[in-house]
């Protein structure tokens, strides 16, 4: 009995102990103490904090916190970071104990805070982030707090977001948040509302959203019932609404289930028209394992076209060495961003299925869907989420960029940046197979390609495709560390002359060649690209024809010629010539190219010179000497010009080159020849004779120019 007796006195003891204890801390730190700490704490992080009288303070068995006006400047400014006109927190102090936060107040009244993302990229509270954090695993290890909230109620809350580095700006205004008691187990009111509003885009929207709600985090249950959502207003130039409805959906560790959730988008104005309806049915699974085996969406879309980030067509209409630089950026920005329809009707309904285990953060979707005359079947997984790993593979028997590019732009100004920074961060691995690809009029088939990004480098390797009757194979990299580029491709028996039709809409040669590219680049913009530009490239033909013009022709009716006016290239005429090759070194942006050949049964053609495509200029000389003889061009001998050699000066711009006749060489080479052409015109040796004029004259007449 005894025991038991001082057993009762120890606890009563105790009892007592606790209560002064108690007491003498609320008489110790009461509301200006706890002001007076928080301000000193925070003049240690240069910034200051104003509270308007002394907050009041409760320690048991709620512990809560009430503070009038309040704010909070940025670090060394006046400038107000966070401000409340007046703020009251209260928790239940008994169930902290056993784990459980149990939220019994919540209210805000006029609560404004100002987030910015500098230009170096930190949050403007980085300071006040607080210690280390925890690494993956730890994270993973630490279960989620039992959580159980009496209300919350926010009123006339603004919260504001700024990046300074792109001018992006969002503010979510006049937001109201209220809710009843979620205690994890009955569903509890939940309403919020709030305007958005915000620069690039511009956005003026309303957003009201009501249900029903039940979450234990603990348990990993979630319920929402009569949820819907409803926003109204404008992005950019076009008016925006969107309706979406969750009946009731129920998720546990055991059973995941619910009904179909639907949805509306429409956006309409001068620069858009989008229908868009969503459904998605009962969810499947558990709350670790979900799966939605259909989800709908119908989509009708015209929208106004804007030039993809990568300058597709830019690069397209480009000469080739131009193109070498463009592929992989291309291929970077289209990692990256995606082009938008031209303003032309499209109707895209997709059918997928979605499985998504939320534990070990894997996702796995399959998409089809027919867009205009495409169809497409899509694969798409996640073994990671942040930071992203994906694996995807697409299939698409035929597809016509062409319907959806933007019209001819001008070339890309040289100071324009080029940044592939978006590629870091992501590992992404996939394949593409097109069966019949159009883009900007040229023609592919059997397209295939490997993707894989890691490490801020995007490579397409290896790549594959049937081009105009030959192949094309290789690799493109872009690589975000040092804003890196390669090119290697390789074109065999391609019909020039059918590429050259479609690509840039002339009709100039025929026959089949060759084009081996290998170069690389580096830079931060279009002229840096330009000027770094190394490596090597050749082309080569065989039996292919000049259209427009028949020098043999020409050459046999020289009397006439000599005296003639520029003629009109005739499309019923051709010069064959039976092989033309020539190869480039390239360093620093200069292509220089020393073996230019070129042989028909007319003409023998070579040169040597310079294409400093870094500064767009062209200098380059080309001597063309007529044979002996023109057999297997259709006509007699024309021994009486052979052995002339015509030395053809190419200067000015690369993309729009002069060209003039070397006059003097041409005489000083020519010697006793010129005297034979003149006997055999009847008589023009004395034009000739005065000088390069003369036979500028002549020459103009003669290559109908």
């Amino acid at each position: 009995m005894k025991a038991i007796k001082f057993l009762l006195f120890g606890i009563i003891g105790l009892v007592v102990l606790a209560v002064a204890g108690l007491g003498a801390a609320v008489m110790i730190v009461d509301g200006q103490f706890v002001k007076t700490r928080l301000e000193r704490a925070m003049k240690e992080k240069n910034r200051t904090l104003t509270i308007e009288g002394a907050p009041q303070l409760k320690l048991f068995p709620v512990a809560g916190l009430a503070i009038g006006k309040t704010s909070l400047s940025e670090p060394g400014s006046d400038k107000a970071f966070v401000s409340v006109d007046s703020a009251e927190v209260a928790v239940r102090v008994m169930p902290l104990l056993s784990g459980t936060v149990a939220l019994e107040k919540l209210n805000l009244a006029g609560f404004k805070a100002n987030v910015v993302k500098r230009k170096d990229g930190r949050m403007n509270f980085s300071d006040l982030a607080g210690g280390p954090k925890a690494d993956a695993e730890e994270q993973k290890r630490r279960e989620p707090p039992k959580l159980k909230i009496a209300g919350v109620g926010v009123q006339a809350a603004q919260l504001s977001y700024r990046d300074e580095a792109t001018g992006r700006e969002l503010t979510v205004g006049d937001l109201n948040l209220k809710t009843g008691r979620l205690d994890g187990s009955e569903p509890g009111e939940v309403s919020i509302s709030a305007q958005l509003k915000g620069k690039r885009p511009d956005l003026d929207v309303r957003v009201q959203a009501a249900g029903k709600l039940r979450f234990d985090l603990g348990r990993e249950e979630y319920m929402v019932d009569g949820f819907s959502v409803q926003a109204k207003g404008a992005v950019d130039r076009d008016q925006l609404s969107v309706a979406f409805s969750a009946p009731k959906v129920a998720v546990t560790p055991a059973k995941a289930s619910g009904e179909a959730i639907t949805g509306s988008i429409l956006l309409k104005g001068p620069g858009r028209n989008v229908d868009a309806k969503l459904n998605v049915s009962a969810v499947e699974g558990t709350s670790s394992a979900l799966s939605i085996p259909r989800l709908v969406l119908d989509l009708n879309a015209a929208m106004e076209g804007n030039a993809v980030k990568g300058k597709v067509d830019t690069a397209l209409k480009a000469n080739l060495a131009e193109r070498v630089y463009e592929l992989p950026k291309i291929v970077a920005n289209l990692a990256i961003s995606s082009p938008k329809i031209p303003q032309k009707s499209v109707t895209l309904p997709i059918q997928a299925s979605l499985r998504a285990d939320l534990g070990k953060q894997n996702v796995a979707a399959q998409i089809s869907t027919k867009f205009d005359e495409s169809n497409i079947q899509a694969k798409l997984g996640a073994s990671r989420l942040a930071p992203l790993a994906a694996t995807f593979e697409v299939a698409v028997d035929r597809l016509n960029l062409d319907r959806y590019l933007p019209p001819e732009r001008k070339e890309a100004k040289a100071d324009e940046r080029i940044d592939l920074s978006a590629l870091k961060g992501k590992t992404v691995s996939g394949k593409i197979a097109v069966g019949a690809l159009t883009v900007k009029r040229v023609k592919l088939q059997n397209l295939k390609a490997d993707i894989k990004l890691a490490g801020g480098k995007l490579d397409v390797s290896p790549h594959s495709a049937n081009l105009y009757g030959g192949t094309l194979s290789g690799a493109l990299s872009a690589d975000a560390n040092g804003n890196r580029i390669h090119v290697k491709e390789a074109a065999q028996n391609v019909a020039i002359g059918a590429l050259l039709r479609d690509a840039a809409q002339k009709d100039v040669l025929e026959g089949r060649g060759n084009v081996n590219l290998d170069v690389q680049t580096a830079g931060g913009t279009v002229a840096a690209l330009k000027k770094a530009l190394a490596g090597s490239a050749r082309v080569e033909m065989k039996d292919g024809a000049i259209k427009g013009v028949n020098l043999a022709d020409s050459a046999r009716n020289l009397k006439s010629a000599l005296g003639a006016k520029q003629a009109k290239p005739d499309p019923s005429q051709k010069t064959d010539f039976s092989e033309m090759s020539a190869s480039f070194k390239i360093a620093n942006g200069v292509a220089r190219n020393d073996d230019l050949k070129a042989a028909s049964p007319f003409l023998r053609l070579g040169g040597a010179g310079n294409l400093d495509i870094g500064n767009n200029t062209i200098d380059y000389l080309a001597k063309a000497t007529l044979a002996a003889t023109t057999k297997g061009q259709g006509g007699r001998e024309a021994g009486n010009v052979a052995g002339i050699t015509i030395p053809v000066k190419l200067s000015g711009a690369l993309d729009n080159p002069q060209w003039n006749v070397d006059y003097s060489a041409l005489v000083a080479g020519a010697g006793g020849a010129l005297g034979t052409i003149g006997k055999s015109a009847g008589g023009v040796t004395e034009t000739v004779k005065k000088g390069a004029g003369g036979v500028g004259d002549a020459l103009r007449g003669l290559f109908k120019r």
